[in-house]
């Protein structure tokens, strides 16, 4: 899905209130937490209308929006 990434990154900021590029270290700068990641992943199913298990919620899935957005074409594919 073309946007994709814009879309993740329009969700982090939702969640998380911070503006991120797309290969911004996300726990490690403290944009995200592990409370905001289950918000941020509740939000991505609702916009994307696919499941997330809580044990695909990992650093490799979810380290930046560009893995992220990768997750999710992954998912949707």
């Amino acid at each position: 899905m073309p946007g994709t990434i814009d879309t993740v990154k329009e969700k982090i900021k939702e969640v998380a209130f911070k503006k991120v590029n797309d290969g911004d270290e996300l726990f490690q700068s403290g944009v995200l937490s592990s409370i905001l990641v289950v918000d941020l992943a509740t939000a991505l199913e609702d916009e994307f209308g696919i499941s997330i298990p809580f044990t695909e919620i990992t650093l490799e899935n979810f380290s930046t929006a560009e893995k992220i957005s990768a997750y999710i074409e992954g998912k949707k594919g």
